[in-house]
This record gives structure tokens, C-alpha cells and sequence, in this order.
């Protein structure tokens, strides 16, 4: 019975009213109504009522906006090297550096922080002065600016981010560039939310060092 009843629709409530006045003449004519079990009559109104409602949600309009796929050239997504030490402005995805004809780094990086607390963390990117060089710098540029989403900022000389010589302390052995990274720990930053960050050695023995890792880095504008 209640496949037959889901069938009604809320388009058309006179349905149930019809079904009312049907059952009454039909018990009317048989003799029947005042015998009739009220229980019984109380449940078939609810199930009519219940297929009335089921009716209205089947035929409320399921239109919906269509799902925008994500815009792989949307600011969020992309690392921008800017300013007048550059050739031009260039915009890179996630994709499109790893796919450049540069050296990937894979290496543990030394860290401490204003605490003294030491730590490695493992990283894989690329050398952030050959991905400069690869967006055109001048021989005129003198410093590097890094941005991050939310506006922090820190500078470097050229001379900085060429180095090559950047250190652990407790391994005097150890040689760092200073790289922009997609991947920390084994796991990839997310593509769809600014996914690089700089990291760098120390400079020194005693060198805190972890602070000045921009994470999620937005800019790059050279002068």
C-alpha cells in the first residue's frame, strides 16, 4: 500500500481530500461508518498525510549550481616572482616547477628555534636562486623579498640566496642551499592553498634559523 501512496503528489493536494470523500461514501454505503475502528481510521489519514509530505520533498526543485572545478591558475594556487630585478612577472604552479630542469632537493634540514628546541625536518623542493634564475634575474637586482599569505615578510641579499654553504651546527660536515619546498615530512602541502615554503640552514652556529621559514609563500619580488 504505501508504494502505491508515495506516488501522490504535493502539486496535487485535492488527492487527499478525494480519498476522504471515497472512503466516506464507501463506508457510508455499506453501513459501516459508525462501527468503523477509530484507530484504524486515524492511522489511514496519517498514512496520507505522510505520503502528501513525502510527495513535496520529491517534488521540491533539485536544481543545483553546478560544481566549479578548481582554477589551477587561481591566485591561491600559484608562487609569484615579481618586481624590477626580473625579466617579467612569472606565475608557477605547483606542477609547473616540478616539471622545470631543476635539480629536485631531498634533504633533512636543521632547525632551532627561539626556544633552543633542535629538530630535523625532511624537504623536498628546489634551489630558490635556481628558480630565479629560471624566471630571469638581472644583473642588476640586489635583494629578494619572500611574502607569505597572510603579509609576513623577510629579505635577503642575492649574495643569500646564492649561498650554498648554509649549517647544522651539530654536524659541521652538513651544506645547505636555501630551497622553496612542496613536500615536509613525506607529505605534500596542499596544491590548492599557496603549497611552498622557503627553508634555509643556519648562518652561524647559534643561528635560530626555523623562523625564518615562510611557510604557504605567496611572493617572491626581486629588486
Amino acid at each position: 500500500m504505501l508504494d502505491n501512496v508515495k506516488q501522490v503528489s504535493i502539486n496535487k493536494p485535492i488527492y487527499f481530500l478525494s480519498c476522504l470523500s471515497l472512503l466516506k461514501n464507501r463506508w457510508k454505503g455499506s453501513g459501516q461508518l459508525i462501527k468503523m475502528n477509530k484507530q484504524l481510521a486515524m492511522t489511514v489519514v496519517l498514512v496520507l498525510m505522510i505520503a502528501i509530505l513525502l510527495a513535496g520533498c520529491d517534488g521540491q526543485n533539485n536544481d543545483q549550481e553546478p560544481v566549479k572545478e578548481a582554477d589551477p591558475l587561481a591566485e591561491e594556487n600559484v608562487l609569484t616572482i615579481e618586481g624590477s630585478g626580473v625579466a617579467k612577472t612569472t606565475q608557477l604552479t605547483l606542477q609547473e616547477i616540478q616539471g622545470m630542469q631543476i635539480d629536485i632537493i631531498e634533504d633533512e634540514y636543521f632547525a632551532l628555534n627561539n626556544w633552543g628546541t633542535k629538530q630535523y625536518f625532511s624537504f623536498k623542493g628546489v634551489s630558490l636562486w635556481q628558480l630565479l634564475s629560471k624566471a630571469g634575474v638581472k644583473d642588476t637586482a640586489q635583494q629578494v623579498v619572500i611574502t607569505s599569505e597572510d603579509g609576513y615578510s623577510i629579505t635577503y641579499t642575492i649574495a643569500d640566496v646564492k649561498r650554498e654553504d648554509y649549517i647544522d651546527e651539530t654536524n659541521p660536515e652538513k651544506k645547505y642551499k636555501m630551497i622553496i619546498a612542496w613536500e615536509e615530512n613525506g607529505q605534500v602541502y596542499d596544491p590548492a592553498r599557496y603549497p611552498f615554503r622557503l627553508v634555509m640552514g643556519q648562518k652561524e652556529p647559534g643561528d635560530i634559523n626555523k623562523q625564518n621559514w615562510v611557510a604557504k609563500v605567496k611572493t617572491i619580488k626581486v629588486d
